[in-house]
């Protein structure tokens, strides 16, 4: 059986037949994340947030459904969901009305003590979303080869990737077109914030591992 797998945002498995199902996005928030809105490393959880802009007020409103974790996940959901995302809500389609934002659910765990990838992986203050479904299956190239590519993507302030860079090779040019290819497909991120907490460019450094079982 084939398989591929990937080391990104730290131990998120790629590889699942389930992937490919549609379901909700996940955003998979960072210890960053939990820095910028304040959530205390013990928490853990996920909430789904709805964004919307309240005409009244002008400004972005969100609410958090579906919690487990408590108020202080719900809280920290919708405080990130608002500040990577609040801008869209004042979005408006070409007849003037105002873009409804998809919910988005947002997962938080906790902070991995052992640093198992921090060598390897730095978001550089993006957010992943649903990173477990980037690489399917069915992405293998076949060849029988193996190996891990080390990349790092340029990502726009929207939160699309516009570049692939490979800085390790896995030792086969085939599966280091593959590894940009799919990225460059599938990756997308909540935006890295800049200092007056804008959208900006951003790179997201890891690693991707193609393997058969």
């Amino acid at each position: 059986m084939t398989r591929t797998g990937a080391t990104i945002a730290g131990a998120l498995a790629l590889a699942s037949a389930a992937a490919a199902q549609p379901s909700m996005p996940v955003a998979r928030a960072t210890d960053a994340d939990r820095l910028l809105v304040g959530l205390a490393d013990e928490a853990a959880g996920e909430a789904i947030v709805t964004l919307r802009h309240d005409e009244a007020s002008n400004a972005p409103t969100c609410k958090a459904g579906s919690v487990r974790g408590g108020q202080a996940i719900a809280d920290a959901s919708c405080t990130l969901a608002l500040k990577k995302l609040g801008w869209a809500t004042a979005g408006v389609d070409r007849n003037g009305k105002r873009q409804a934002l998809p919910r988005l659910r947002i997962a938080w765990t906790k902070p991995d003590k052992a640093g198992a990838d921090s060598d390897v992986t730095d978001e550089d203050g993006l957010t992943p979303i649903s990173p477990e479904r980037w690489i399917l299956p069915a992405d293998y190239p076949g060849t029988r080869a193996q190996g891990a590519s080390e990349f790092i993507l340029d990502v726009a302030p929207s939160g699309r990737p516009t570049a692939c860079h490979i800085t390790e090779s896995a030792g086969s040019d085939i599966l280091d077109r593959k590894t940009c290819e799919v990225l460059m497909r599938s990756g997308l991120f909540l935006p890295a914030l800049d200092a007056q907490g804008k959208p900006r460019p951003a790179q997201f450094r890891s690693r991707l591992s193609w393997a058969i079982e």
